[in-house]
């Protein structure tokens, strides 16, 4: 789908959707004039399974919710699979009874205008299936920003499973837009809403929603690293060897300190990451492994992208950077996917959303191939290169030479 807006067109469209809200129709007329859009395919050789699950961490209280609790999250994998699947692949939207009530708060759009989003398909199989190979393939985290959602990036998840990754995903519960455990009980997003804390756990708990995802995805690993011991992730084809790590807005600024702290994960890809929330600490310490940075060219708040010129201008590298004119924040989720609707009412940015989530796939799979796959570095060095629209940087340092003795 290549989607590039003309005044004609648009002029059409906004005469047909005021009328739509006109008569309070948009259960029965929208879906016609703004359809939406299944999930582009991936294009590496494996199928894609998926599978979800719910984990408790009984090390942490929940301190989102009045009453003492332990944390809990819904987790999401995608894993690659060389056997002939049957059937049907998975709805985009997990259950749209709560998710899409919650979809459209957000948006701050009528539930009858987004209703016809539970018809999307993914590119993903449910992964009853088990999925062997030896050895097994590189793990890959992935987490979102505020009011996010752990599959709101399933085009770029689909396309590294496809590619032989075992991806995973979290709903940050109460950060997340809503949690649906399997039981059916929800955590609703409750973001700078918790509730007071006790003098003791000032020292222990980050008042930032940082720490809280940043424990949520060092908890990921720790139970990835059980393996078979949880019937979700047995038969897995896991390489614990090599772990990266992507996320979007706050999530990008989750991983970067994930990175800082966690000693497990190799390479981190930064989705439009929001750094103001990243400590200055590490700011100023800088990191030791690979970054690679893709977002628009500017934010509204340009504190942001000098707190990441300082983040930068500390880190030992590697060290990549993307900047792309034109684009908006929510151009790295998969919205522009599915609709030109997105576009015009100005969530979106991005005129040739395909041309996007070609390059956002391509560099995170050479990315990662470079960092976790002993692939080549010059792969990823000529695509960066090749566009020539974007403003881009590389800082690979130099091996150190190997005296001889």
């Amino acid at each position: 789908m290549i989607f590039r807006p003309h005044f004609a067109s648009n002029y059409t469209l906004i005469i047909s959707l005021f009328l739509i809200f006109i008569f309070q129709s948009c259960s029965l007329v929208f879906p016609v004039i703004a359809p939406f859009d299944d999930l582009p395919q991936p294009t590496g050789p494996y199928s894609v399974l998926t599978r979800t699950t719910a984990w408790t961490d009984s090390t942490r209280d929940e301190t989102f919710t009045p009453q003492a609790d332990y944390r809990k999250i819904v987790v999401q994998v995608w894993f690659p699979t060389e056997d002939k699947v049957e059937g049907s692949t998975t709805f985009y939207v997990d259950d749209p009874a709560l998710r899409l009530p919650a979809l459209a708060k957000q948006l701050r759009l009528p539930v009858s205008l987004i209703h016809h989003f539970d018809r999307v398909k993914t590119n993903s199989y449910a992964g009853i299936q088990s999925s062997k190979f030896t050895p097994g393939f590189p793990i890959i985290i992935f987490s979102h920003g505020l009011s996010g959602m752990r599959f709101q990036n399933s085009s770029l998840m689909e396309e590294l499973a496809s590619q032989g990754y075992v991806v995973f995903a979290a709903d940050h519960s109460y950060e997340a837009n809503i949690t649906i455990f399997p039981d059916g009980n929800t955590a609703e997003y409750r973001a700078g809403t918790r509730r007071t804390l006790s003098e003791d756990y000032l020292e222990e708990i980050d008042l930032t929603q940082l720490s809280i995802i940043v424990k949520d995805m060092s908890f990921m690993i720790d139970q990835i690293e059980k393996g078979n011991s949880d019937p979700f992730l047995r038969d897995l084809p896991l390489n614990l060897e090599h772990i990266g790590a992507v996320g979007h807005s706050l999530g990008g600024a989750a991983i970067i300190n994930l990175v800082a702290e966690d000693e497990r994960i190799d390479a981190a890809m930064a989705l439009d990451t929001w750094y103001i929330p990243v400590p200055d600490s590490v700011l100023s310490s800088g990191i030791d492994k690979p970054l690679f940075h893709l977002g628009q060219k500017h934010w509204s708040d340009q504190n942001n992208y000098l707190r990441m010129d300082d983040l930068m201008s500390n880190s030992v590298g590697p060290l990549f950077k993307l900047h792309i004119p034109g684009t908006k924040h929510t151009d790295y989720t998969d919205m522009p996917l599915f609709s030109p609707f997105s576009y015009y009412i100005g969530y979106t940015g991005v005129t040739d959303p395909e041309w996007l989530n070609n390059l956002v796939r391509e560099s995170t799979l050479k990315f990662f191939n470079s960092y976790l796959k002993d692939g080549d570095i010059q792969e990823l060095k000529d695509l960066i290169l090749s566009e020539k629209a974007v403003s881009s940087y590389i800082f690979i340092p130099s091996t150190p030479a190997v005296p001889n003795n």
